[in-house]
């Protein structure tokens, strides 16, 4: 029996896309209806959409031309979409939460009138050369803004991998896009890169899916080992006078451990306090603080400067303190500060 690559690369490719179009239903429908999860899925299903299409090549190299216009379609779609989901995974957007539908809408809207106006079976040369390249150019301009907007967030480490797995996720999907794009740009056997990529990246997802399924099954953490209120309570009475009165939190190399010797109790013991007790990590815990200090400082010296307000608070940088305070705050110290400002003059 002569063995065919066609036909093996066409296997990859159809069991690739079983697995793209199951995990696009997980995540919209099974994860949860938040945002970040609706994002993802939308994103996974262009790549169902693209793998459809490398996977038909294999059998049938002579595609339709409504197929290649699909596949184009979803390429352009991918960059804004890309972009939103990164934004929102790292909780990097606006007070009003509307970005992603900027970003999403008008490129939406711009192809469907392409589409139909010049479809790829009356227009082949436009696809082919100007509408292409204007897709490689749009989908780099917004992979490299995703790279932007994530850098912050990753460069100061102000998350735990081990414990957001969001954040892990918009990774893994942003290495996928990036090495999606250098395969569409640089190798003439994109396609086969495409499926072998497409095989991949939904591997690790489903890998996700069975850890979750097995972690939801697993006992409670700390449910055989409970601390009692009565042990706990008079430790957070000690741990609100370290932070509200001696300001423990205005140092900016605070550590777990270094708080729980001025308790005197264990590093997991304390660790267990916050999370039972108070639902919360330690890290954000003290930027809790630190962020209510900081609307204090914003609102009472309208003349203090955000770099000022940053390490007064115990931020060693700007931008850790800006990630900071917009998750909590829900904006920008700068609007924050300008709100206040708004209400102060009405009144």
């Amino acid at each position: 029996m002569v063995f065919d690559s066609a036909y093996f690369w066409f296997v990859l490719s159809v069991v690739g896309a079983i697995n793209t179009l199951f995990l696009s239903l997980y995540f919209f429908t099974f994860r949860g209806a938040n945002l970040v999860n609706k994002l993802l899925a939308a994103f996974i299903f262009l790549i169902f959409i693209r793998i459809c299409k490398s996977s038909s090549f294999f059998l049938y190299p002579e595609l339709t031309k409504t197929y290649l216009q699909l596949a184009l379609t979803a390429n352009f779609l991918s960059g804004p979409l890309h972009y939103s989901y990164i934004k929102q995974s790292f909780k990097i957007r606006t007070a009003k939460n509307i970005n992603w539908k900027v970003h999403l809408l008008p490129p939406a809207g711009l192809a469907v009138i392409v589409g139909i106006t010049w479809p790829y079976t009356g227009f082949p040369t436009l696809w082919n050369i100007h509408i292409s390249t204007v897709i490689v150019y749009s989908w780099f301009a917004y992979l490299l803004a995703s790279l932007i907007s994530a850098y912050p967030v990753l460069i100061n480490k102000s998350f735990d991998l081990s414990k957001d797995q969001n954040i892990l996720n918009a990774i893994v999907v942003l290495c996928t896009s990036i090495a999606l794009f250098l395969a569409y740009i640089f190798t003439s056997y994109a396609s086969y890169l495409i499926v072998v990529l497409c095989f991949i990246a939904p591997i690790y997802f489903n890998i996700i899916i069975i850890k979750s399924t097995f972690k939801n099954k697993k006992p409670e953490k700390y449910a055989s080992k409970k601390i009692s209120q009565v042990t706990a309570t008079p430790i957070l009475t000690k741990l609100d006078k370290l932070m509200i009165e001696d300001e423990l939190f205005k140092c900016p190399n605070l550590s777990l451990s270094q708080v729980a010797e001025k308790l005197n109790v264990s590093v997991p013991q304390l660790s267990q306090i916050l999370n039972d007790n108070l639902g919360t990590s330690f890290t954000s815990y003290i930027n809790h603080h630190r962020v209510e200090l900081a609307k204090t400082l914003l609102h009472d010296n309208e003349k203090m400067s955000l770099k000022q307000v940053s390490e007064l608070c115990g931020y060693n940088n700007q931008s850790t303190f800006y990630i900071a305070f917009k998750k909590f705050a829900d904006t920008t110290p700068a609007k924050y500060r300008k709100s206040k400002q708004q209400e102060t003059a009405k009144e």
